[in-house]
């Protein structure tokens, strides 16, 4: 097997449609790369869906007896990972065509740079709304991306530690992050002539009521401003 530049976490749970895709995409986008799969306590008949496609890819399979949240499976990922650059990347996405080069790229060119992310079609993440059409990227200092998608050296988390699963199953973990890496010396890199499809929130919509996930969020906002020492407007 080729030598293994990046190492693509996803956690899944169930939703092997949404999975099968975006494994058969990147597939088909990329090249140096192996997938390292944290089931979350799949269902059998969704996982050997999935399993389907992921035995005809490089790949690294974690089994959950149950689900045990994004975050946890996210670092689960990380924690397995040996390549250089590891991808965060959602069941519910699509690898299109260069978007590891497109990724890599800043990482690359600029020492500093400790993570890249791409623009989105969810219409209301900012990642979403942000302009389309123009070339490169930008080197950013402040804000945040949403993981859904988002190239890291590994060197950031060595230095930065894994998520913090404090968040509970996803809510917040991105934010606190991204503050967490700029704090630390690093810049970010926005990839504005990327764009990955995002079926945004398909796992937590098939778990949680709107009303469960809007408490979720609070908490989580709760927790990153007491973490964060930032008073509440």
């Amino acid at each position: 097997m080729a030598k293994v530049i990046f190492d693509i976490v996803i956690p899944s749970w169930n939703m092997a449609d949404y999975a099968v895709n975006c494994l058969l995409s990147i597939k088909q986008h990329s090249f140096s790369y192996r997938v390292i799969f944290v089931d979350n306590g799949s269902n059998p008949e969704e996982l050997a869906k999935v399993m389907v496609v992921l035995e005809t890819m490089p790949h690294l399979l974690i089994s959950n007896p149950e689900n045990m949240g994004f975050i946890k499976a996210t670092n689960q990922g990380i924690t397995a990972s040996t390549a250089p650059y590891i991808i965060l990347m959602n069941n519910d996405t699509e690898a299109v065509s260069n978007w590891l080069q497109k990724l890599y790229r800043p990482l690359n060119e600029n020492r500093k740079t400790g993570m890249s992310g791409p623009l989105t079609t969810t219409p209301h993440s900012w990642q979403g709304k942000y302009p389309k059409g123009k070339t490169g990227y930008v080197i950013r200092t402040n804000g945040m991306f949403a993981f859904f998608c988002t190239l890291f050296k590994r060197e950031v988390f060595e230095k930065v530690g894994l998520l913090d699963e404090n968040f509970g199953v996803g809510f917040g973990d991105d934010d606190d992050y991204c503050r967490r890496v700029l704090n630390a010396g690093y810049t970010m890199a926005l990839v504005q002539d990327l764009v990955i499809p995002h079926h945004h929130r398909t796992t937590f919509r098939q778990l949680y009521k709107p009303e469960t996930i809007q408490e979720m969020q609070r908490n989580a906002i709760d927790h990153y401003y007491e973490k964060h020492n930032i008073k509440k407007k």
